[in-house]
């Protein structure tokens, strides 16, 4: 029988991680056009001032590429209002679980309507958060 903790099946949080488009602060700072020697100093700063969503993945920071307005080079504004709301006990990792799985009010993921459907996915993480309706 094999252990419990195998590693030969990845567990959730690899498969989840696996399944979000992910880049590097290098990458974030260049889509964000901010020049730094020191990438992921910068995107630590944004995570700390919650205008950006970081995840640890194999040790290093990465963000999901969902929150990045890329045509306008900067973050989607819901990004920055939805960490805000975040209680504590959401952790990033849940939080885009969230973001990146269907939602009924969606037809989709709410992160796949940013930019375009804010005040709903505010509204639908509101009763997310609240547990009066989660518990």
């Amino acid at each position: 029988m094999p252990p419990e903790n195998s590693t030969d099946k990845p567990g959730v949080e690899e498969r989840l991680l696996a399944s979000i488009d992910l880049i590097d602060a290098s990458q974030a700072c260049a889509l964000l056009r901010i020049e730094t020697d020191d990438p992921e100093a910068a995107i630590q700063a944004m995570a700390r001032d919650d205008t950006v969503i970081t995840l640890v993945q194999n040790g290093e920071i990465r963000l999901p590429l969902f929150q990045f307005d890329t045509a306008n080079g900067g973050v989607f504004d819901i990004v920055r209002d939805i960490l805000r709301l975040r209680p504590a006990r959401i952790s990033n990792l849940r939080l885009c679980y969230w973001l990146t799985r269907a939602h009924v009010d969606f037809d989709g993921a709410p992160a796949d309507r940013f930019g375009k459907n804010d005040a709903a996915i505010l509204i639908a993480f509101r009763r997310y958060i609240d547990p009066d309706h989660h518990g």
